[in-house]
């Protein structure tokens, strides 16, 4: 129970690795609030969580607005005064080449300008005062490297990691931590739909993982709670690859 009456906010919470970390937060104590851009994928998660004998509620909206954003932890405030947590999960991704790219604003809301705007709200109206806070943001093994056909994705990624050293060296004193993780493949529903797109994309991929397959969402979402949890009370501005060695990997090279 290490995050017994705790208060966690999940952006995305509702499906893939944000549904596997709201589950287990509820499952160690905390009280999740689980953010979605759709009222019922959110509406499902509280209800799992509750069926479990958990504690959660539903923060709907979308991730990429600032509004929202504010909104959302000011109504988590309201209802259990604080914010302990704060895991700045939700993504997209999408499938174009550079020169026809048409995606790049509605990538960066969300996959960059989100993270931002949901950690300066939590710190502003709870982690700050209080002098306790952490952030876990998800950035991706494509914020450290490159692949064809998502020029905004990678970019957005990469930026997760310079904000994520940034808000940790200024909200140290704060006593705030702030920590990214680079899921590597997972088996979530953006790979689902990006497979449906290209039946092809991944086949390579799937085959030069060193561990010799996808992560689960449940893996990285024990990563998540990790450097949530007090168990990582000295980490912060980290980068933790959580990707089946798929970074170690030359890629000259393919697994023995």
């Amino acid at each position: 129970m290490r995050f017994k009456d705790q208060v966690v906010i999940v952006t995305g919470g509702g499906s893939g690795m944000g549904l596997a970390a709201s589950l287990l937060f509820a499952s160690e104590g905390a009280i999740v609030a689980v953010n979605d851009i759709k009222q019922e994928t959110a509406a499902r998660a509280v209800e799992a969580i509750e069926a479990a004998g958990g504690k959660a509620f539903a923060i709907a909206g979308d991730v990429s607005s600032r509004e929202v954003a504010q909104a959302s932890v000011r109504e988590t405030v309201r209802r259990c005064g604080h914010v302990d947590i704060l895991l700045n999960n939700a993504g997209i991704a999408t499938i174009q080449p550079a020169e026809e790219y048409t995606e790049w604003d509605r990538i960066m809301g969300v996959d960059l300008d989100a993270p931002f705007h949901w950690a300066q709200a939590a710190a502003a109206q709870s982690m700050i005062a209080r002098k306790r806070g952490a952030i876990v943001n998800i950035s991706s093994l494509a914020g450290m490297v490159a692949y064809p056909g998502d020029v905004g994705y990678i970019a957005a990624k990469a930026g997760v990691l310079g904000l994520t050293r940034s808000l940790a060296i200024e909200w140290a004193k704060h006593n705030i931590r702030v920590n990214c993780i680079c899921p590597g493949f997972t088996d979530t529903q953006i790979i689902k739909d990006m497979e449906a797109i290209d039946p092809n994309r991944f086949a390579e991929r799937r085959r030069r993982v060193p561990m010799g397959r996808a992560a689960r969402p449940e893996e990285i979402a024990k990563a998540m709670a990790f450097l949530a949890s007090d168990d990582a009370s000295y980490i912060t501005g980290s980068i933790l690859n959580v990707d089946g060695g798929q970074i170690a990997l030359s890629s000259g090279w393919s697994p023995a």
